[in-house]
């Protein structure tokens, strides 16, 4: 598919689906997540899926809530819920930036961004090889952090995308070098694609993800955690964290 293409699909899947809910009720809960990162936030088959979407309807049956589900681009769903009009976001990684917007429930599990390249690529086997060389992917990735750190970020030619699909797809298409995502995801898309991907870099610090709810909503955000909680300790998110491993 080529990337014109490829952003004419998601245009079009997102104008359906960002405002896909349950019928509303005095019950329910208003909530994001995203369309284009799988497994973790997802549509398949015109539904909602992937694991961080699951684990929000468990929590929200847990505290017998109803979901109205709001899926969109990342941007726009983090922008949803920091000018009020989502009670919570599912699947955000806490990061400083974000804990000035946001309160956050307790990590359910943790991210760890990875460097892609293709396999056949003979010449880049560290990071340095990546040095003036285009590389796709999302803002204030950990990657993005840690190199910030060692003062070799700008030795990048970084640039955003707006899914992880079409940060693979440019690698996929030769637009650009390599690609930046967490593990689990870009493995789950180079198969989808069918493109042959090797590890660059892999980050040991990985990113606790949490449900993101407005800032000072104390109420709800005591109901997911105490919901959270439960299903930590019986060993049901562990369960189904399995469903979707690498």
């Amino acid at each position: 598919m080529t990337t014109f293409l490829f952003r004419f699909a998601m245009f079009f899947l997102l104008t359906v689906y960002t405002y896909t809910a349950t019928a509303q009720t005095g019950n329910n809960i208003k909530c994001g997540m995203a369309t284009g990162y799988p497994p973790f936030q997802f549509i398949e088959n015109n539904q909602p899926t992937g694991f961080d979407y699951d684990v929000l309807t468990r929590v929200l049956q847990q505290v017998n809530q109803e979901l109205y589900l709001v899926a969109d681009t990342w941007d726009e769903v983090v922008n949803h819920l920091r000018f009020a009009e989502l009670d919570c976001v599912t699947g955000m990684e806490i990061n400083p930036l974000r804990e000035k917007y946001f309160d956050f429930t307790i990590p359910y599990y943790f991210r760890y961004t990875t460097v892609f390249v293709k396999e056949d690529s003979k010449d880049i086997e560290i990071v340095r090889d990546l040095y003036g060389k285009k590389i796709s992917g999302d803002k204030h990735s950990l990657t993005e952090t840690i190199w910030q750190e060692k003062h070799i970020k700008d030795n990048f030619r970084l640039i955003q995308t707006e899914s992880k699909e079409q940060a693979m797809l440019m690698l996929a298409n030769g637009e650009t070098t390599a690609a930046i995502m967490p593990r689990s995801v870009g493995l789950y898309l180079a198969k989808q694609y069918g493109v042959k991907v090797k590890i660059v870099q892999s980050n040991y610090r990985g990113t606790p993800v949490a449900i993101a709810v407005r800032k000072g909503n104390k109420v709800l955000l005591d109901k997911l955690n105490s919901a959270l909680q439960t299903l930590l300790s019986s060993g049901q998110l562990d369960t189904l964290q399995s469903n979707y491993q690498d």
